[in-house]
């Protein structure tokens, strides 16, 4: 798997205190090798300059997405999230859900 380059690490710290300024109710782990990051590195263009690099996380509320290119820019994107269906949660209310539910209790 790709590593960081140097000025990745140094940018790293402050693209997640820029996403965690948007996010009060979650902190959002710095280590990579946290279970709830996904990333996701580029071929590189020029080999041996490093890899552009895609981080994603998300804890049911929030996702924040953190670009970065090889020179240690980030874009950092943060997203509250509003869940519209979720299979395993019983008392889902989106409305065929509801519907769903309704149909049931009706046939009782």
């Amino acid at each position: 798997m790709p590593e960081m380059t140097e000025r990745q690490k140094a940018a790293w710290p402050g693209a997640i205190a820029e996403a965690q300024r948007y996010v009060d109710t979650s902190t959002i782990p710095s280590d990579l090798d946290e279970h709830y990051w996904r990333v996701r590195w580029d071929a590189e263009s020029r080999p041996g300059r490093g890899h552009m690099m895609w981080a994603t996380w998300g804890d049911g509320e929030h996702f924040v997405e953190i670009s970065m290119d090889v020179y240690g820019y980030p874009r950092v994107s943060v997203a509250e999230m509003t869940w519209l269906h979720n299979s395993s949660d019983e008392d889902c209310d989106c409305e065929p859900c509801a519907a769903e539910r309704a149909e049931d209790e009706a046939d009782g």
